[in-house]
C-alpha cells in the first residue's frame, strides 16, 4: 500500500463522533506500527490537513475545510440543484429527505431536509461514513456498481449491522441488488434505523452514470400507509433533479 493510501486511511478515521486522534489510537485502529502512525500524522500535519491543538492530539486542519469548500463549488452544483426539490417534497409530505453518494465502500449523506412533523425522522448525520448495505440508499448505489466492486465489498466488508433487519448474507445481498437494479428503487423497512421506512431512487448523469441517491423516510407505520405516494414523489423528484443537472451541463 502506498504512503498516500495509508494517509487516506488515517483521514478516514475522522468522523463527527471521533474528531481527535493520537498516535497510539491510530496505530491500533489501522494495525500499523506506532512509528508509521506518527510519520503519517506528521506528514498530514505538515500538509495542513491535520493540526495539533495540543501535544500528541491531532484534529482536522483548515486545509481540509478549504478542500471541502472547493469541492462544494466544483462538484457540478449537485447540492444547490437538488436542495430546493428536496425541500419541496419534504414540505409536501412532512417527511425527511436525504441525498447520499457512494465512496470507497462507504455511504456518505451529503444533504438532508428534516420533515416539519414532530415525529419526522431526523435521519443520518451529514458527512459521516456508513456501511452501505444497511441503508436503502446504499444498496441502490451498490446495485449499479460493477460486479467486481460488489464482490470486493462482500469479501472485505465486516458487514456489521446497525439493526437485526439488515441483509448481510452474501447471496441474499447479491439477489437483492439485482432486484434493485431492475426496479430502479430500493426500500428499507427498519434495516438502517429501527421502526423507520424508506424508499430511494437514483440521480442519473448525462452519460447515464449514477450520481447519487435521493430518499424519503418516515416512521414505519406512516411509511407503509403512504408507500405508493412517497415512492412516486421520490421517483419524480429524482427525475427532476437529474434533468436539471443535464440541462445545465452539470454532472
Amino acid at each position: 500500500m502506498s504512503t498516500i493510501a495509508k494517509a487516506g486511511r488515517v483521514l478516514d478515521l475522522y468522523t463527527p463522533g471521533s474528531p481527535v486522534w493520537g498516535v497510539s489510537e491510530v496505530a491500533t485502529a489501522l494495525q500499523i506500527p506506532r512509528s508509521t502512525a506518527h510519520s503519517l500524522l506528521a506528514g498530514l500535519t505538515e500538509a495542513g490537513l491535520l493540526h495539533q491543538p495540543r501535544r500528541g492530539r491531532y484534529e482536522l486542519g483548515w486545509r481540509a475545510f478549504e478542500l471541502g469548500q472547493i469541492h462544494r463549488v466544483t462538484s457540478g452544483g449537485l447540492i444547490e440543484t437538488a436542495h430546493p426539490v428536496m425541500q419541496e417534497i419534504s414540505r409536501r409530505h412532512s417527511e425527511s429527505v436525504c441525498m447520499a453518494v457512494y465512496d470507497r465502500q462507504a455511504l456518505i449523506f451529503i444533504d438532508k431536509v428534516v420533515g416539519d412533523d414532530p415525529l419526522s425522522v431526523v435521519g443520518p448525520r451529514i458527512g459521516m461514513r456508513y456501511e452501505p448495505h444497511t441503508f436503502a440508499s446504499g444498496r441502490l448505489l451498490m446495485a449499479h456498481l460493477p460486479t467486481a466492486e460488489i464482490e470486493d465489498y462482500i469479501r472485505t466488508s465486516s458487514q456489521r449491522t446497525r439493526s437485526s433487519n439488515a441483509v448481510v448474507r452474501p447471496q441474499v445481498f447479491r439477489d437483492q441488488l439485482v432486484r434493485i437494479q431492475n426496479d430502479e428503487l430500493s426500500y428499507d423497512d427498519g434495516g438502517a434505523i429501527l421502526d423507520v421506512g424508506c424508499v430511494a431512487a437514483r440521480l442519473i448523469g448525462r452519460h447515464g452514470q449514477t450520481i447519487a441517491s435521493l430518499s424519503i423516510s418516515a416512521p414505519s407505520r406512516r411509511f407503509q400507509e403512504n408507500r405508493v405516494r412517497l415512492t412516486e414523489s421520490v421517483k419524480a423528484a429524482a427525475a427532476t433533479i437529474s434533468r436539471r443537472l443535464r440541462e445545465h451541463g452539470q454532472m
